[in-house]
């Protein structure tokens, strides 16, 4: 066995010898066909004296994982990734199939992975995976071959789609714009918590609250919590405007969230002003939350009950967060040890 190398031993019992054995973990070339495709690779097999192969668990694991590894690199995209494809759509497998102009049967044989997608077939899928709206490409083509009924639920999926995309857009947005802050003193050393941030203003707007006042709640919460803990909640940088402390890019995040319809956003008209009140449209998830950031949400929210937009700026605005940062600049958390609130 000259393309064999011993490096190691284990006691083992042999079917073949019929006692326990010292037996060698051998490295040699192999041979397999996985899936009906066919791999060379280098095992590590455990081995009796008398060349009887030995079963054993961590071994045998680690020569599947190297089939699973090279399948999945011959093929181009991963079984997990081939099944994601159609699952995004929450298409069924027979309507998926047609749109293709493919047959239930590939596709069945492609997600369980008993078959590698042809060369053609693979380009589309890997056009879907990059590019999921292109799906309405082949649809425009075989939409045709569809009742009516199927086709509205196709329609209906393919534009749940499309409303994922812009969400999921915006979300890479925001978070691309607070990820240069991330873990400085400008988010209060926390790394920004899209979900904890958007039940914060969940929290507030249970029963309605006008946006100005809302972006000071939520500076005095994550700065009162830093001023504490030296953490942040949220890890939201907070910017200086004329009105008092906001959050960074405060009207893409307020849109967004608004756009997934967690919040409710209504407009007034008081004289030359406009009055923008927003409003919880689910509930606050405390389970999201320390017990002592809970606190510090009802402290701030019990403080400034009966303070109106104009009288939580003018609060804002005895805070050496805002005296001493620049318009449009970003306020350092060092700030919070000077907070009027304790």
């Amino acid at each position: 066995m000259e393309d064999t190398m011993m490096v190691a031993t284990k006691i083992k019992y042999c079917d073949s010898c019929q006692r326990d054995i010292e037996a060698s973990v051998v490295t040699r070339p192999a041979t397999y066909t996985f899936k009906n495709e066919t791999f060379e690779i280098i095992e590590r097999v455990l081995q009796c004296s008398c060349g009887e192969d030995l079963y054993d668990e961590i071994l045998d694991s680690e020569t599947m994982k190297t089939l699973t590894k090279l399948y999945e690199e011959r093929a181009g995209l991963s079984l997990e990734e081939i099944k994601s494809i159609r699952e995004h759509y929450g298409l069924s497998m027979d309507l998926f199939s047609r749109i293709l102009g493919w047959s239930k049967a590939t596709i069945v044989r492609y997600e369980t992975g008993k078959f590698i997608p042809d060369s053609t077939h693979m380009l589309v899928l890997k056009r879907l995976k990059e590019q999921p709206e292109a799906l309405d490409d082949y649809y425009k083509l075989t939409k045709h071959k569809f009742t009516e009924k199927e086709q509205e639920k196709i329609t209906a999926k393919l534009n749940t789609n499309d409303q994922a995309k812009v969400e999921n857009e915006l979300v890479k947005t925001l978070y691309l714009n607070y990820k240069l802050h991330e873990k400085t003193i400008e988010s209060g050393y926390s790394s920004f918590n899209l979900e904890k941030f958007i039940n914060m203003i969940l929290f507030f707007t249970q029963n309605g609250v006008l946006k100005t006042k809302l972006m000071k709640l939520l500076f005095y919460a994550d700065f009162l919590n830093y001023k504490r803990n030296l953490l942040s909640i949220s890890g939201m940088p907070y910017v200086r405007l004329p009105y008092g402390p906001v959050p960074k890019d405060h009207d893409l995040l307020v849109s967004s969230i608004a756009k997934n319809d967690l919040i409710n956003i209504e407009y007034d008209f008081l004289n030359e002003y406009t009055l923008i009140n927003i409003k919880a449209n689910q509930e606050f998830d405390d389970t999201l939350f320390e017990k002592g950031e809970i606190e510090i949400l009802e402290l701030v929210e019990e403080h400034f009950k009966s303070h109106g937009s104009v009288a939580i700026s003018d609060f804002s605005h005895e805070e050496d967060a805002w005296k001493h940062t620049e318009d449009r600049d970003i306020i350092s958390y060092d700030y919070a040890g000077t907070l009027q609130l304790t």
